[in-house]
């Protein structure tokens, strides 16, 4: 095997970690007889050689390897590494084209030789994967069921052989005795259909395209076939034909699902070792998932269907809701992630779900509670419908144990090997509503001997309510030390709390004043407001330094406690002329003092002339000039295009247009077209954050508010 390996240039190219010298060493793990070993080297490919879906020249030399590997008769682990070419060929992307496009689109002129590097990696990667298409036709008939598992999901890069694919799949299906290979199978034909119907697969005629839709039709009806294939047909249908689906869409689907969870499935056997890998953690996480079942596990077909059906928020939250009503632990187990990923990613009205998603919390299941608090943690204000809930779970909870941990609700404090503690989510999630049943175990954290390193932030939540708390948190200030684990957070934090009290929390003043050399614990002062006086000369110095952070917050600080913006002018007026970065921050600070800045106008109206291609410096000096000048005539356009150009400025712009009104009456279409938009604003296919349901439920506030300011009178 492997000839003429070792005569290629491996140190000569390099991959996400440095040159490739070691990926002749990877390819022979992967034909390993040792499965711990094979493991270690698929790791190593998609770590290194593979990085986050990246193709290098390295990547594509491995490529006449891999299909070694893959088309040794009887080796073991072969199926892993067809999902691996399926990888680098690009089957997960519906269109590649569009992709490289985008990163055109988003360079910048010193990436341009990077960037055509790139797509040039990526095609070549595409074609060389596709030239394999007899290989991967071969093993939908080879003896191991693992590799017919992998093979339809690697014809999806054989774009140019899409209807021969489409018409083999289909063909396959009756011969095939695998489930798991079946579902691959109906899988596959499902992605195509979805990419043809989008335009994405050119060589697929509608001819195709409407014989494959109505096979997977048939396949639904198919009372004689799995009712969980059934299932996986339906939900094809709905990403790819949604116009064909039946009107009866999700009582036929619970209807499926009941079906599917008394049809006989034998869990996973555990694979008996362990790696100190990513793709071994993965896998240990399965296993645990599937120990103990008592029906298959049908989680992945429940996330599946209910993102198939898109934005059809309502059907959705009956799919995922009816699930989390029933009696049976394992279906509400796997309906949990998909009830997740649809509060995170669409609006809708969600105040019976997370009531439901709320009620898991109690469950004796061990894994259910854990499970409900994973979703509810970043959930914010809309986590009032489970508040008792969650006050329920923490009260039973325990008091610390290690973050390993994955049966019951999360302790109060979850304690990690490579960090410090953290608080846990159903206490956090309980602060953050404001709630002060959340007081007795914050107070319980900030009596160890190191508490939680964002416990100031979960103090926060809670506003001036935490007040009792406060000599807890001047102690822990006194005790913090550069030299501690986790000084930046737990500095930042603290301080956090102390300026969420307000006023009340002056007292923290002698703790809080030798930490003002932080751009962020500097703001803090200033939400003290006028009685946090005795900082002052501690802060002028400050507005001499010569770094934007320290600067700017210092300014912002002596305006809420002196509200005399005469001695911090000039030192705005030195960052305006900054780089991208002082300039947007100055322009900020200047709006927050208003009129008083007018000395600064002519240079802030330069601003709006500059290049910005993500709109910030643009928005921020539109807000400067409106609160400075008044100036809508000016801000307006500018306005507009920050709102189309970069979606994380809407809350902003929504917050100005309602500050100036009727004049902004223009705006109302843009504003009228996010608000009926039932995707959250920041939500991406390909990303995740912990913030969007909060930033987004908050922009839906600021809109309601922006759309009455905006209308006409009478209207």
């Amino acid at each position: 095997m492997f000839a003429g390996l070792d005569e290629i240039d491996w140190a000569g190219m390099s991959h996400a970690y440095g040159p490739a010298t070691e990926v002749p060493d990877l390819l022979r793990g992967l034909v390993s007889a040792d499965p711990a070993t094979r493991e270690i080297a698929l790791d190593g490919m998609y770590g290194a050689v593979h990085h986050q879906g990246d193709v290098y020249a390295c990547t594509i030399a491995c490529v006449p390897y891999l299909f070694e590997v893959v088309t040794r008769a009887g080796g073991a682990g072969r199926g892993p590494v067809v999902s691996l070419l399926a990888s680098i060929g690009g089957a997960e992307v519906d269109d590649p084209d569009e992709l490289i496009r985008s990163a055109e689109a988003g360079r910048d002129d010193e990436d341009d030789d990077d960037v055509e590097s790139w797509a040039e990696n990526y095609r070549r990667a595409e074609a060389v994967v596709a030239a394999g298409l007899p290989i991967f036709l071969d093993l939908l008939t080879d003896p191991d069921p693992a590799v017919r598992r992998a093979v339809p999901e690697a014809l999806l890069v054989c774009r140019a052989e899409a209807p021969r694919v489409l018409d083999t799949l289909r063909r396959r299906l009756p011969a095939e005795p695998d489930a798991e290979a079946r579902t691959a199978l109906v899988e596959a034909v499902g992605s195509l259909v979805r990419r043809a119907a989008a335009g994405h697969l050119p060589s697929v005629p509608q001819s195709s395209l409407r014989a494959a839709t109505t096979w997977l039709l048939e396949v639904v009806d198919d009372t004689s076939v799995a009712s969980a294939l059934r299932l996986t047909a339906l939900t094809s249908v709905s990403a790819g034909a949604p116009s064909m689906l039946p009107p009866d869409l999700v009582p036929r689907a619970l209807a499926l699902l009941a079906g599917a969870y008394q049809e006989p499935a034998s869990a996973p056997e555990a694979a008996g070792f362990t790696t100190d890998t990513l793709i071994g953690a993965v896998r240990a996480l399965h296993e645990q998932a599937d120990a103990g079942r008592r029906g298959p596990r049908l989680g992945p077909a429940v996330g599946s269907l209910s993102r198939a059906l898109g934005d059809r928020v309502d059907d959705r939250i009956r799919l995922v809701g009816t699930l989390l009503d029933g009696s049976d632990r394992e279906r509400r187990l796997d309906a949990l992630p998909a009830a997740g990923q649809l509060v995170d990613g669409w609006r809708g009205d969600y105040r019976e779900l997370v009531g439901l998603i709320g009620r898991q919390l109690a469950d004796p299941h061990p894994l259910l509670p854990r499970a409900a608090a994973r979703i509810l943690v970043h959930l914010g204000e809309l986590n009032r419908p489970a508040a008792d809930a969650l006050a329920e779970a923490v009260a039973g909870a325990a008091r610390e144990e290690p973050h390993s941990s994955a049966a019951g609700p999360p302790a109060w404090v979850m304690v990690w090997p490579s960090h410090g503690p953290t608080v846990g989510g159903t206490l956090a999630a309980l602060a953050r509503l404001g709630d002060s049943r959340a007081l007795p175990p914050l107070r319980w954290a900030l009596e160890r001997d190191e508490p939680p390193k964002d416990v100031g932030a979960a103090l926060s939540g809670l506003g001036p309510a935490a007040v009792e708390l406060l000599p807890l948190v001047r102690r822990q200030l006194r005790r913090l030390s550069p030299t501690d684990r986790d000084f930046p957070e737990r500095r930042g934090g603290l301080a956090r709390a102390v300026g969420s009290l307000g006023p009340a929390g002056v007292p923290a003043l002698p703790e809080l004043l030798p930490l003002a050399t932080d751009g962020w614990v500097i703001r803090q002062l200033g939400r003290l407001g006028p009685a946090a006086r005795d900082a002052v000369p501690v802060l002028r110095p400050l507005l001499d330094a010569p770094q934007r952070g320290p600067a700017l917050a210092a300014a912002a600080a002596l305006h809420r406690i002196t509200d005399d913006p005469a001695p911090l002018l000039p030192v705005l007026g030195r960052f305006l002329d900054g780089d991208h970065f002082d300039a947007s921050d100055a322009a900020q600070e200047i709006a927050e003092i208003g009129p008083a800045a007018a000395e600064w106008l002519p240079r802030l109206r330069a601003l709006l002339r500059r290049s910005d291609p993500h709109g910030w410096l643009h928005l921020r000096a539109a807000g400067a000039v409106w609160r400075v000048a008044g100036d809508a005539e000016a801000v307006l356009p500018v306005l507009s295009r920050v709102w189309e150009r970069n979606v994380h400025t809407r809350r902003a712009v929504a917050t100005l247009w309602a500050e100036i009104g009727a004049p902004a009456a223009a705006a109302l279409p843009l504003l009228r077209a996010e608000q009926e938009r039932p995707r959250r604003h920041t939500a991406r296919d390909s990303g995740w954050s912990s913030a969007q349901v909060g930033e987004d439920e908050e922009l839906l506030r600021l809109m309601a508010a922006a759309g009455t300011a905006l209308a006409p009178v009478g209207s």
